[in-house]
């Protein structure tokens, strides 16, 4: 294998910065959230960490990486922009902004040099249904996301759903509701109400009204949005007496939540889908742990899917023995998969565009974070 010499990004007022490194490299560029409105989903520092340790363990004859890292604001156009530059600068594998409307452009300018988009969050269902054969999502589609939520709901007991639903993220925040709406009504339940919000709400009178005149309290609600926003509506839903559960997708999955929330008597009948187990002493949590004792600051499991995606492309690189970008990504999608930080193994040989895995289901005993399920969901609509 040739040699591949390493750096793991720093980043400092927004600028790129990485060590100097010949031709035949692993380069990953990403363009990642350090500020704006998904500035607590960003992987960057959890590739970072994931970088260093296998850097600092590799063998004379084994490969190294570097990292290049900007920020993109939250912005889909800068975000497209910066994939560029890391093209220019030669990277194979480049991600940015985690919905289509970056990503699906990003993968067409991809595509001249043969490089890989690699965006290690996301879950959008219109990334594998674009063609785009150079993109890999590090997470399941939403679809599997709001099965898992329905499956852990139902078996709680819910049997009535309100949903809320936003077109600001696209079937992110308006089509998983929806698909979880699916799965519950498959199971049994019912959704007995359909409401609109936007991003950005810190006044959810208007929708608590909404609710409260409802013929009969719905059992759950559903939701997927994003911090702060749904922890301010938890908040308010409890202080103007919903005592059911609230039910919601990924974005839960911030260290925030419980703050935010406060009470934790508040946090009991809260649970969501996420792409690991953390807050429970897991191989996740250890990870995590040792990166932030390490000087990384950490957001929580986003950090975990930016490690699991460097070391993929890592290994694949090494098994390959190449980092040709097309050789590469035929690797990463190689039969047995590779070990990872969110699962044991992450393969990509079934689906190519995503990986199989459990969906793990999060809840609250006594304001700690517990798992509630693990199980694969069997019924997933869009999908099947």
């Amino acid at each position: 294998m040739e040699k591949m010499i390493l750096g793991a990004a720093v980043v400092a007022a927004g600028l790129l910065q990485v060590t100097h490194a010949g031709a035949a490299d692993l380069k990953i560029g990403l363009a990642v959230a350090m500020t704006g409105t998904y500035a607590p989903y960003s992987e960057a520092e959890g590739a970072r960490c994931m970088a260093d340790k296998l850097n600092k363990a590799a063998g004379a004859g084994d490969p190294k990486v570097e990292l290049m890292i900007e920020d993109n604001r939250s912005d889909p156009q800068l975000s497209v922009s910066l994939g560029q530059k890391f093209l220019d600068a030669g990277a194979q594998v480049i991600t940015g902004v985690p919905f289509p409307d970056a990503l699906i452009p990003t993968a067409q300018i991809a595509a001249p040099y043969g490089a890989t988009v690699f965006s290690a969050p996301n879950t959008q269902l219109e990334m594998q249904q674009a063609g785009l054969d150079n993109f890999i999502a590090g997470a399941v589609p939403d679809p599997i996301n709001a099965a898992a939520t329905a499956n852990a709901l139902y078996g709680k007991g819910a049997r009535t759903v309100a949903l809320m639903v936003s077109p600001d993220a696209g079937s992110y925040s308006e089509k998983l509701p929806e698909w979880f709406g699916e799965v519950f009504e498959h199971l049994g339940g019912k959704v007995v109400s359909k409401l609109n919000y936007s991003w950005g709400t810190s006044d959810w009178s208007p929708q608590i009204a909404s609710i409260k005149a409802l013929p009969q309290k719905p059992d759950a609600i559903h939701i997927c949005g994003v911090l702060p926003d749904v922890g301010i509506f938890i908040r308010q839903l409890r202080a103007n007496g919903y005592d059911g559960w609230v039910a919601g997708c990924d974005a839960f999955d911030d260290k925030s939540l419980e703050g935010t929330v406060g009470d934790p008597a508040s946090l009991e009948k809260v649970m969501f889908a996420t792409h690991g187990a953390t807050g429970v002493d897991s191989p996740i949590d250890k990870f995590l742990a040792q990166c932030k004792a390490d000087g990384y600051t950490i957001n929580g499991i986003f950090d975990a899917l930016g490690a699991d995606m460097v070391q993929i492309s890592y290994e694949a690189a090494k098994k390959s023995g190449t980092v040709e970008p097309a050789a590469l990504r035929e690797a990463i999608r190689a039969p047995g998969g590779y070990p990872g930080t969110t699962a044991p193994i992450i393969s990509f040989a079934a689906k190519k565009g995503y990986p199989v895995k459990a969906v793990p289901v999060m809840g609250f005993a006594n304001g700690k974070r517990v798992l509630i399920t693990d199980t694969p969901p069997t019924f997933v609509p869009a999908l099947n």
